[in-house]
């Protein structure tokens, strides 16, 4: 394994199959795993994806020995943060699954959910802790609770100890199932209000969102107040769609 790659290789064939079963594949779905390494989870899932399987592998040393385990995949070697997945997806459905690397999981989801055609559905494998950032409700929410949860409905599944993995990581990891929510207009927009707002996660919205000049300070307020709370609240204490009325409130 490579370090610059933030990989650990999956190898708990108990884990493995937990995960191949909480995937679903229709018929003509495309299947895209990103990360598959040595090909222990590949393995499970080329059976799922019905000869319509994507592999995306950005160690190219890796390439050979995927080429030869799974023929009929098609196997993409680049940075998977960067790829462009509607070019791979043509339109098609597809199902997306991966062991994200530690280092670019964040960066690999954003690609993902902000694609024009985003996957059905998602089952990755995260650090507990961002698993838990991702799920969280309101008192705790981050722009990554916001972001998650504005594209998608996200279940827990699992947690995965570091003796699954080789070499064994420091900390749990979490499986969470994801299935896209129906597109919505300006979601990037509120993303982009939400990182603003948490700038400043300690102080209170209102003068967060003044300072960096969204709207005036007594429009802010008045915003806020229409959706029932004080206009002292904090950006982690609102829900992911209390930022969208915050967003609508103040771009009307």
């Amino acid at each position: 394994m490579k370090k610059s790659f933030g990989q650990h290789f999956l190898h708990d064939k108990n884990i493995i199959a937990k995960i191949v079963d909480a995937v679903s594949v229709g018929s003509g779905e495309l299947l895209i795993e990103v990360g598959p390494g040595a090909g222990a989870l590949t393995e499970g899932l080329s059976e799922l994806a019905l000869g319509i399987l994507t592999l995306i592998e950005a160690d190219r040393d890796l390439i050979p020995s995927l080429h030869d385990r799974f023929p009929q995949a098609d196997i993409v070697q680049a940075d998977a943060a960067l790829v462009d997945y509607d070019a791979i997806t043509q339109g098609r459905p597809w199902v997306f699954v991966s062991n994200l690397p530690y280092n670019a999981g964040n960066a690999i989801l954003e690609k993902i959910f902000t694609s024009k055609n985003p996957p059905r559905q998602l089952v990755v494998m995260v650090q507990k802790e961002v698993g838990e950032r991702m799920m969280a409700k309101a008192g705790e929410m981050s722009v990554l609770s916001v972001a998650t949860q504005l594209y998608c409905d996200v279940e827990r599944l699992f947690i995965v100890k570091p003796g699954a993995f080789i070499p064994p990581p420091k900390i749990d990891s979490m499986v969470l199932r994801m299935t896209t929510k129906a597109g919505g207009s300006g979601r990037e927009s509120i993303i982009a209000l939400a990182k603003l707002g948490f700038a400043h996660r300690r102080k209170q919205l209102r003068q967060t969102l003044a300072q960096a000049n969204v709207a005036d300070l007594v429009v802010i307020d008045a915003a806020i107040e229409s959706f029932g709370y004080p206009k002292t609240v904090r950006p982690q204490e609102l829900k992911t769609e209390d930022w969208v009325k915050l967003f609508s409130a103040l771009n009307t």
